[in-house]
């Protein structure tokens, strides 16, 4: 489906989720519109907002919402699950025998998040993190769908039931293999995937203000903040047996402003971590601190009508009225209105590419 072309035609539909099989009930009505947020600069990663005039009744289910785009001058169609959300509906007024309000969305990693352990958990050495990962999750009432991953811890892990919720232990066993925080599909599937440096992907997203093709709002934001961004991370591996390792990254990169070359300094940051898997995972965490950090010294805040894609895609940004041009953006935040037009705003963070 061509996402550029004008005339498209969006509705919305709300559809009762069952709780206990995770099949989908009945349609809902009395919604009005809303706002849903993805941001993968949190644990959660997905919430929002809907508006009603006739308040929903789940209990325990959930509700996904759905959107249904068509073009008439084509005739195509698609549609789209943009998310499944536990709902909170913490007020209402009554108008007469109307009764309206707005409830509050949650992505399905709340579960997790409000969930603990009735005990301290203790993980034996050997443990596949993974596979450890996926049964907490499978064992919370949620899908799950995992990669592959061989990645065994080395040393017995114990997670405080007074410290870390079932979310907070299902992250780390994730960073021990080398995996990505812990995501959400728009069918409430759990997503365990392994990190991707942004650095190394191509463009995916388009956003240029072509002829016939710009879907993008004038008044682009931009932020920068370059104090204090490292150009060396160094990660150590300590543990009590005294079996120690030690990654660093450098950005040495002469066309990079930060790097030790342009600043004539280092400027370092040091990461200790309890347990990796051996020297490759140890580098390749030391590699990704670097990049995050270098990573959030620009962002771009845009607004644009809805194009189909995730929080962590790349960006071909061209703003020629500005003179900007970066095919370098990863996408971390954003805002999608339930309206026509389906209008988001995106936060957009510039890739250190090394």
């Amino acid at each position: 489906m061509d996402w550029f072309s004008s005339g498209r035609v969006d509705a919305f539909r709300f559809v009762r989720v069952c709780w206990d099989t995770w099949k989908e009930a009945e349609e809902l009505s009395g919604i009005t519109g809303g706002t849903l947020e993805r941001n993968d600069l949190t644990a959660i990663k997905a919430s929002g907002s809907i508006d009603y005039v006739e308040q929903p009744r789940l209990g325990h289910d959930l509700v996904r919402v759905y959107s249904d785009s068509y073009f008439p001058s084509s005739g195509e169609r698609a549609s789209i699950a943009q998310g499944t959300y536990l709902v909170s509906t913490p007020s209402s007024t009554y108008r007469g025998a109307v009764e309206e309000g707005s409830a509050d969305l949650y992505g399905v990693l709340q579960v997790l998040a409000e969930d603990a352990f009735e005990g301290p958990l203790v993980v034996p050495a050997g443990t596949v993190a993974i596979d450890e990962a996926a049964r907490i999750v499978r064992e919370a009432g949620l899908p799950v769908v995992a990669s592959k991953s061989a990645a065994a811890l080395n040393m017995p892990a114990v997670f405080d039931d007074r410290d870390a919720s079932k979310l907070d232990t299902v992250n780390w066993l994730l960073g021990f293999a080398g995996f990505a925080s812990a995501g959400c599909d728009g069918f409430g599937n759990v997503l365990l995937r392994p990190y991707e440096d942004p650095a190394k992907k191509q463009p995916t997203v388009l956003l240029r203000d072509e002829a016939g093709a710009c879907v993008y709002r004038s008044g682009v934001a931009r932020d920068f903040d370059a104090f204090d961004v490292p150009n060396v991370v160094i990660a150590v591996r300590s543990n009590a047996s005294g079996d120690s390792l030690v990654a660093e990254a450098v950005n040495d990169d002469p066309s990079s402003e930060f790097s030790t070359v342009a600043r004539g300094r280092r400027i370092v940051c040091k990461e200790t971590v309890s347990d990796v898997e051996d020297q490759a995972a140890l580098q390749a965490k030391a590699d990704a601190l670097l990049a995050e950090k270098t990573s959030a010294v620009e962002g771009f805040e845009i607004s644009h009508a809805f194009l189909p894609f995730e929080m962590g895609e790349v960006c071909d940004f061209a703003h020629r009225a500005a003179g900007l041009r970066r095919n370098d953006l990863v996408a971390v935040r954003q805002s999608l209105k339930l309206r026509p037009g389906m209008e988001c705003t995106t936060y957009f963070r510039r890739v250190a590419r090394r």
